[in-house]
């Protein structure tokens, strides 16, 4: 008993003086603040952001405060040690060319991004240097994936559409060019093949993630880690006036007009007057939890924000409801993205917990570098009473 007693008491020290509270205090050390992107078979498109951190307890820092304007950017391709220099375009914002119109500049047009090339980001100020290094994908494939035949809640069989997603494979990047600035009349010259998809509402078809799929998407998901994906609608910024109610009510705020009869008023001021008719409007329990609160502009005018990007990993993947915010012609964007992105999303990138960082691939710094290699298609999105 005597050694039992002499044992317990050193255990119990030792218990104690591994759970002493005595943790030393972390410094809070200013860092540099990157996110940039780059994209095989491309030119550079995207902007570099820039900013500083500011800790958590200086409550009166104001996010405006925190841009890096004074930084020098830097691309290297490291097999070649070919390089490209950033201007300062913007509160925070690097890009290759000063100006717009000097997009014919060669320094910029000859540094066509390479895929499975690495390639490192260096930024520095008078007080920080930070770079990164991302190695580009080599590949993105995709074909059309057939989802078979779909049961909804209520016992209804429905089969699922089987779409075109390879109707721009085979255009070049310089010919996409002529889409970027012409969408129509290109789709038009090259005769273009362009499958249609119905956006309907009830609980079969906008209830949840999982509700009814439009169509579906293959790809090599062995081959790959995280796939982002771009919905952008060619359509969205077409104004007319607001729509008459033609189909079952979608709990939409509606008045009469004497001349036209009852119409959906978007905008609550009870005339029928110019708003965004391509948006797909519901203000229903289903669309406000998955899909949040509509935007608002000038007088009111409900929007969403264009493109709507999403992250997956698996396939075959569903594309529902959720993808689409604006009906009319759609450029669908896959991307396959290299490990750093995987990497940082990973981590805590939409911070659910303060004390808790991304993964960055930023040495010295926070935020990310990553490469993609996209792939696109078009599709249009038909209204139900079109059906």
């Amino acid at each position: 008993m005597k050694y039992l007693a002499i044992l317990t008491i050193l255990l119990t020290a030792l218990i104690l003086k591994s759970c002493s509270f005595n943790d030393s205090e972390m410094v809070y050390e200013e860092k540099l603040v990157v996110f940039a992107s780059i994209s095989a078979n491309l030119p550079v498109i995207d902007t570099v952001l820039v900013s500083k951190t500011a800790s958590i307890n200086d409550e009166s820092v104001l996010s405006s405060d925190l841009v890096v304007n004074d930084a020098q950017v830097r691309l290297i391709e490291d097999s070649t040690g070919k390089t490209l220099d950033f201007f300062n375009v913007g509160p925070g914002q690097y890009f290759p060319l000063s100006d717009v119109t000097q997009s014919s500049d060669t320094n910029y047009t000859s540094f066509i991004i390479q895929p499975g090339k690495t390639y490192t980001l260096v930024v520095s100020n008078d007080t920080d240097s930070v770079f990164a290094k991302t190695t580009v994908p080599e590949e993105m494939n995709i074909r059309a994936a057939d989802l078979g035949t779909y049961v909804c809640p209520d016992g209804t069989e429905l089969s699922t559409d089987t779409i075109d997603v390879n109707n721009l494979k085979e255009f070049s990047v310089d010919q996409l060019l002529g889409f970027a600035s012409d969408p129509q009349s290109f789709i038009s010259d090259n005769d273009i093949n362009i499958d249609s998809i119905t956006f309907r509402f009830g609980d079969c078809f906008t209830k949840s993630f999982a509700s009814y799929p439009m169509f579906g998407v293959d790809f090599d998901s062995d081959n790959y880690q995280t796939i982002k994906t771009l919905t952008f609608a060619l359509d969205a910024n077409k104004k007319g006036l607001e729509p008459l109610i033609t189909i079952g009510d979608i709990n939409a705020p509606s008045f009469e007009d004497p001349d036209s009869g009852m119409f959906y008023d978007y905008n609550y001021n009870g005339i029928r007057d110019s708003t965004f008719i391509n948006l797909i409007y519901d203000t229903t329990l289903g669309f406000r939890i998955w899909k949040g609160s509509y935007f608002r502009g000038e007088n009111n005018v409900p929007y969403r924000i264009n493109p709507w990007q999403w992250n997956i990993e698996e396939s075959p993947t569903q594309i529902p409801w959720l993808y689409f915010d604006y009906y009319g012609l759609n450029l669908m964007t896959f991307k396959a993205t290299s490990e750093s992105y995987f990497d940082y999303f990973s981590g805590d990138p939409v911070g659910q917990n303060i004390y808790l960082l991304p993964d960055s691939n930023l040495e010295g710094g926070l935020g990310v570098f990553y490469s993609s290699y996209e792939t696109r298609f078009l599709v249009y999105v038909k209204r139900e009473e079109d059906y």
